[in-house]
């Protein structure tokens, strides 16, 4: 069991890997996220939306591409676990706050059909 840092949910990893698990996992659900703004659902109907949607597909792309970085470079040992604690919990504290927002902008397209 892992004990949660100072912003809540937000695991403190003691193994390497524990923590690549976690950012492979987060990978997996921000193609599912991805998917989702893929919807018809999800289309924006305003200008507004549709430039909200656009920042949330870049910062999806950034985010599946910082953690490849970090997973592939722990994995080939280009980067060690300890030097890399901080980086991790960055990335997860990221991917929480992006998945809130696209949550929030599944909604607020709905309300917009």
């Amino acid at each position: 069991m892992t004990a949660t840092g100072p912003i809540s949910g937000v695991p403190r990893y003691s193994s390497r890997n524990n923590a690549l698990l976690r950012l492979e996992r987060n990978n997996r659900s921000l193609l599912s996220l991805e998917e989702k703004l893929k919807s018809y659902v999800c289309e924006p109907k305003t200008r507004s939306l549709y430039e909200k949607m656009e920042s949330l597909k870049n910062g999806l792309g950034n985010l599946k591409s910082s953690n490849l970085e970090i997973i592939t470079a722990l994995k080939n040992h280009t980067l060690f676990f300890e030097d890399a604690k901080d980086r991790i919990r960055e990335q997860l504290e990221k991917y929480n706050a992006l998945e809130l927002k696209v949550l929030e902008y599944i909604g607020m397209a709905k309300l917009h059909c």
